[in-house]
């Protein structure tokens, strides 16, 4: 059994903007799962919120993420949002990489390892999400997207540091979906991506870096997707939308990797 700490996480998107409501799920979250201590529990809420969520959050043990940072901690970069910001409220992780990201605001793999340099060289903690485009595509076009996406947003990045990145494996075909990507694609992709970063940096590496598995996670499909030892937890996103349900996924994630 692996004793890489189970992770999960939540995007928020912009599905919750409003301060009242951030802080009121935030402060269910926090009755619900403050005691917990079998798995990392971080929250990326949007943008507007941070600061609010940050006020409730911090002092537990629900870590706080931004969904996305700018490439510099400082500098004439109107509408970005610093690092600098983030660390002043006690955030400590940044999402990178989402799909929503690369696809609707173009963001380059080059782009994501600026800035994953960045969080790293600030000793925060990245999350680079990866995966490939489209449910039909062969093992080796699987294989060829995220082999690129690993080695390019990684580039240059020291190995000692890499071991503290996560990994998001998030399937675009998955992603705001009705069905998640069914268990064994999910392992045998985890595994996939612990071979890339062997082949990258080393077996060392490859086996304490964490992955987790994102798209259309619920309660309901989470014990599955976790239960093979590649897979150390989830990234959630409009399924965890209420509390209570985020809660049941922390608890069956807890469950399963102690099991």
């Amino acid at each position: 059994m692996s004793n890489r700490k189970p992770i999960v996480a939540m995007n928020w998107a912009m599905r919750q903007n409003k301060n009242s409501d951030a802080i009121a799920f935030t402060e269910q979250l926090v009755e619900l799962l403050d005691k917990d201590t079998k798995t990392e529990k971080i929250i990326f809420p949007s943008m507007g919120t941070l600061q609010a969520v940050a006020k409730i959050s911090n002092e537990t043990n629900i870590g706080l993420g931004a969904q996305n940072i700018a490439p510099y901690a400082h500098g004439e970069y109107s509408g970005e949002y610093s690092i600098e910001s983030l660390i002043d409220i006690g955030g400590k992780y940044v999402e990178l990489g989402h799909w929503e990201r690369r696809t609707l605001f173009g963001e380059t793999n080059e782009l994501i390892n600026k800035k994953a340099k960045l969080i790293l060289e600030n000793n925060l903690v990245p999350i680079i999400c990866v995966g490939e485009t489209d449910k039909f595509e062969s093992k080796k076009e699987i294989e060829e997207q995220i082999r690129r996406q690993l080695f390019n947003d990684l580039l240059g990045i020291e190995e000692k540091k890499i071991e503290s990145i996560i990994i998001a494996y998030t399937p675009k075909w998955a992603v705001g979906k009705t069905r998640a990507s069914n268990a064994p694609h999910v392992h045998e992709v985890g595994n996939l991506i612990r071979e890339i970063l062997q082949d990258i940096f080393s077996e060392k590496t490859s086996q304490i870096i964490r992955i987790i598995y994102g798209g259309s996670v619920s309660p309901e499909n989470a014990r599955l997707i976790v239960e093979a030892e590649s897979i150390d937890g989830v990234l959630i996103g409009r399924f965890g939308s209420n509390p209570e349900r985020y809660a049941e996924v922390v608890k069956v994630i807890g469950d399963t990797k102690e099991t």
